[in-house]
């Protein structure tokens, strides 16, 4: 390797940046847009297809049982989370949905009789913990806001599942990762029908909200949020280590609750950040352990 390419400017670092940054708008926005979850939901990910399709080319889609099963994990993983984000805190919405490793080791366990390991329990125990503070908060009626707290941490949490599923599905022989998410937007084609009968989109000026506020958030949400974060995130995994991806796409979680903090004034109650931060720092720590015995692995072969 040449002097000159050893200093070539590395941008992938900076490409996840910007995709987590866009990743954390989700629960600013959504609960901005005064339309139902699933208006949102289905505007954004049709909108983000059509930029998915445009940067990659991609107009055709070959699909196999792997790719279906993705679509399907996505779709449910999108939708869920946006109903989670508009029933309870940005911060707590994102924090649980991002449970899913404790869902991987147990789809692990159950489908391929995958063992976990010590560390893989001890990360379980803590992230359960952290799932029981954050729902505690909520059934005492804390600082948590949102119509339905509760059902949102419900909701947030089996959105945990299906993204857990992502990654278990994605895994399978003849998967395309690039090309379920693209027929997991396209599947919002079938919700059209709610978007057309959401009063909230019909009547306006019930709302409080005026329409040409709603609806450049609702680009935002759709090309920014989703469509070039997707952009970004492929640019950028490129050229990182996993290891420094998953920190730097860590800014997601810590970013969301700051963003609904200052834009809509919303905070998170007292056990609610203490569950996060658990859940946060175990992630974190869970990725380094990991890293290093792969390390060590690979230097032993």
């Amino acid at each position: 390797m040449s002097e000159l390419e050893k200093r070539k400017f590395n941008a992938g670092p900076l490409y996840l940046a910007g995709a987590a940054i866009c990743w954390s708008m989700a629960g600013t926005l959504t609960k901005f847009i005064p339309w139902s979850a699933t208006t949102v939901a289905c505007l954004r990910g049709l909108i983000a297809v059509l930029m998915q399709m445009l940067y990659t080319r991609t107009w055709k889609i070959k699909i196999t049982k792997p790719v279906l099963l993705t679509a399907i994990c996505y779709l449910g993983e999108t939708l869920l989370f946006t109903f989670a984000n508009k029933m309870t805190s940005a911060g707590s919405a994102i924090v649980l949905q991002n449970t899913s490793p404790l869902y991987i080791m147990l789809m692990g366990l159950i489908i391929l009789k995958q063992k976990p390991s010590k560390l893989d329990c001890c990360v379980g125990v803590v992230i359960f913990s952290g799932i029981l503070l954050s729902m505690l908060d909520t059934l005492r009626g804390g600082e948590l806001p949102g119509s339905n707290p509760l059902l949102g941490n419900i909701l947030a949490l089996i959105s945990g599942v299906f993204y857990a599923g992502i990654f278990f599905t994605s895994r399978l022989p003849g998967a395309n990762a690039l090309q379920s998410a693209i027929l997991g937007n396209l599947m919002y084609v079938f919700f059209l029908p709610a978007v057309f009968t959401d009063q909230a989109l019909l009547h306006p000026e019930t709302t409080g909200v005026p329409m040409w506020q709603s609806v450049l958030a609702m680009l935002v949400l759709g090309t920014c949020q989703l469509g070039l974060s997707y952009i970004f995130f492929d640019k950028g995994i490129r050229t990182t280590p996993s290891l420094q991806a998953s920190f730097i796409t860590m800014i997601e979680p810590v970013l969301s609750p700051i963003l609904a903090l200052i834009f809509l004034g919303e905070a998170m109650g007292t056990l609610s950040v203490i569950g996060s931060v658990l859940v946060i720092a175990t992630i974190v720590v869970h990725n380094v352990l990991t890293a290093k015995k792969e390390e060590k692995a690979a230097a032993k072969a």
